[in-house]
């Protein structure tokens, strides 16, 4: 009887035990719970602060090269609510800054003969030789006033520039017509008022006055008018007399080719 009671109370002994170390466990896993409740509540918060930061950078970027900053450089700009933002190339240093770089050439790496869709979505890479696009040139120019830099140099290293007071491109059902352009100063000549009012035309789609296609006679891709005295967008090669490659005519300088274009533009503040 003695050898019963003692085997009973070893039982509820042990049975004690092992009740408190389960309690001891569950209430070592509810400590683990808070802490992992606590932390993914600071993970929510810290979440939530980094959207925001991200949504300041990205989301709602600056909406011109006016208000990035003091260095050239990639930016992200944000037109209006209305669109999405998309990364330019922007010039801060060179005649005032604030000028959103639309095609870039200076060593002939890119091939610019090219169709419709691509001078529409651009191609190329903004820190080397590239298009940025006809529809976000159309929608940068759309709703304020804008001015045109053409910035050039030959194969001789000879630098001159064209600057423009007015410069806005139509939308896609307008076919990016060049709807306005004003000359303003500068060492080049005027060899892109013959362009206003014309039509954007690549080789798969004539849009030009002239009887042939401008763009395939010239090898490239512009507002041709009558195939026309510029076409910077042409043939890269040393020449002094062929029309299709990058040229500018001026009579100084005549038919030489350009071993360098840059075309930026800025919005205009009155």
């Amino acid at each position: 009887m003695e050898n019963i009671q003692q085997k009973q109370n070893t039982l509820e002994k042990t049975h004690q035990e092992s009740s408190n170390s389960e309690l001891q466990k569950i209430e070592g896993n509810t400590k683990t719970l808070d802490i992992l409740t606590d932390t993914i509540r600071n993970m929510s918060a810290l979440s939530e602060k980094s959207d925001k930061i991200l949504e300041a950078l990205f989301i709602y970027p600056d909406r011109s090269c006016r208000h990035v900053g003091k260095l050239s450089g990639r930016h992200m700009i944000h037109l209006d609510e209305n669109s999405n933002p998309f990364e330019v190339f922007c010039e801060q240093s060179m005649f005032g800054g604030g000028w959103t770089v639309i095609q870039h050439r200076f060593d002939g790496s890119i091939d610019f003969y090219r169709n419709w869709t691509e001078y529409r979505n651009g191609f190329g890479k903004l820190n080397g030789e590239f298009w940025l696009g006809l529809e976000y040139v159309h929608q940068i120019t759309r709703n304020r006033p804008h001015e045109l830099l053409v910035e050039m140099k030959d194969f001789h290293g000879n630098y001159r520039y064209a600057r423009y007071s007015q410069f806005e491109v139509g939308s896609e059902s307008e076919l990016y017509e060049l709807t306005k352009l004003a000359p303003g100063s500068g060492t080049a000549g005027d060899a892109m008022g013959y362009n206003k009012n014309e039509k954007f035309s690549t080789y798969d789609r004539d849009n030009d006055t002239d009887s042939g296609n401008c763009a395939k006679i010239l090898h490239g891709a512009w507002w041709y008018w009558r195939c026309s005295v510029s076409n910077l967008n042409g043939r890269y090669k040393n020449s002094t007399n062929d029309d299709s490659a990058m040229v500018f005519f001026n009579r100084k300088l005549d038919w030489r080719s350009m071993s360098y274009t840059r075309m930026m533009i800025r919005d205009i503040i009155n």
